[in-house]
């Protein structure tokens, strides 16, 4: 894992742990397993009881089988 890796898991992990009445409850087990598996990072974006979830990951199809059940849009590849 990079430097840079290492500091986005921190952040990640600091959203859930700081932020997590802004998180919906069904979303937090899910959130932690995308941290502990390194399949998929959660981002909550948007407020005021609107917005979404924006995920992100280098291994889509990884992402894809821990998602399962969860609808998807692929709206960037890099």
């Amino acid at each position: 894992m990079t430097q840079i890796d290492t500091n986005l898991e921190r952040h990640w992990i600091a959203i859930l742990d700081y932020s997590a009445q802004c998180i919906p409850q069904v979303y937090h087990k899910l959130w932690q397993e995308g941290i502990d598996s390194n399949a998929y990072y959660l981002k909550l974006c948007g407020s005021g009881g609107g917005g979404f979830i924006l995920g992100f990951t280098e291994d889509i199809e990884k992402a894809k089988s821990k998602l399962q059940g969860y609808p998807l849009n692929v709206i960037h590849r890099f």
